[in-house]
């Protein structure tokens, strides 16, 4: 069976589509409709379902899907182990996260990580789905829970708790709500989601508390799928937001309201595939984060 071949069905059934596995392979559409068609003759069989939307794996496109996983999981373990063997963290880090933490706590930390190992070519994904590290094969994820795969090792690093914010200007505007009650009368903005599973969990509780059991929860003035989004729409006076504490420490604009009201406390796990255990790469960058998050008061 031709490599090359394999190599681009890996890539197309990755992404779904021919035009986005261009990058990956570097070739045009027309070649990787060719490589496509000439591994589906030598094969005898159809790979693909194709669509208007793009293309889905056919029973036995999974199959052979799974197995060519297999072998680039493999491949990548080898080449990260030939590169490590000189005992310098070097080589790609790819690393997966939510659109808040890593906008608003990771990215303005890297420059230190980054000067200390020069080696080291990073990846940054910020993405609400958590599906994403375990299909497009990052090294580390930075998740706001536990994670419930067993082949993946998991380090509880810290804990994020949320409180209820608005801008100074909202609450000149609209008043200062004294009672759980009174947030009926504002203009709540809550987290939406885009129809994937949501890196957090209990997201909306303000639209629920202090209001009586089998009352009717609040409705929401806006929602948005990301805690940065969230953040300016709050900044900018759209309304109220439950935020976590770190995206607000040092902006004096915004104001802690009801502070005796606490949301869900959310557990940070860095975690990573098992066939990186003891990676050097992978430890440098988990010591940094430790050492980042003690600093930190969350």
């Amino acid at each position: 069976m031709d490599w090359d071949r394999l190599k681009t069905f890996y890539h197309v059934a990755s992404c779904g589509s021919i035009s986005k596995a261009i990058p990956s392979v570097n070739l045009s559409q027309s070649a990787i409709t060719r490589q496509i068609q000439s591994l589906e003759n030598s094969l005898k069989t159809k790979l693909f379902k194709r669509h208007p939307s793009g293309l889905t794996l056919t029973e036995q496109g999974h199959i052979l899907y799974d197995e060519t996983e297999k072998i680039f999981v493999d491949l990548n373990s080898i080449e990260k182990k030939i590169i490590e063997y000189k005992k310098i963290p070097s080589g790609s880090l790819s690393i997966n996260t939510t659109v808040g933490f890593g906008s608003m706590w990771l990215s303005p930390r890297l420059n230190e990580f980054v000067q200390e190992y020069p080696d080291i070519n990073m990846k940054l994904n910020y993405s609400e789905d958590e599906q994403d590290m375990l299909r497009q094969d990052y090294d580390i994820g930075i998740w706001m829970r536990r994670p419930k795969h067993l082949d993946l090792i998991s380090k509880h690093i810290a804990n994020i708790k949320y409180h209820i914010y608005g801008s100074s200007h909202y609450i000149n505007e609209m008043g200062m709500p004294l009672r759980r009650s009174e947030l009926n009368n504002h203009r709540l903005i809550t987290y939406g989601t885009t129809g994937k599973p949501s890196p957090l969990s209990d997201t909306n509780w303000l639209l629920r508390t202090g209001v009586r059991k089998g009352s009717a929860i609040r409705k929401p003035h806006m929602t948005i799928n990301n805690l940065y989004g969230l953040l300016v729409a709050v900044e900018t006076g759209v309304g109220l937001a439950a935020l976590p504490d770190y995206m607000v420490q040092h902006k004096a604009h915004l104001v802690k309201i009801l502070p005796d009201i606490e949301g869900p406390t959310y557990e940070v796990h860095m975690v990573y595939h098992e066939n990186l255990r003891g990676s050097l790469k992978i430890v440098a960058f988990r010591d940094f984060l430790e050492k980042k998050i003690k600093q930190w008061r969350f």
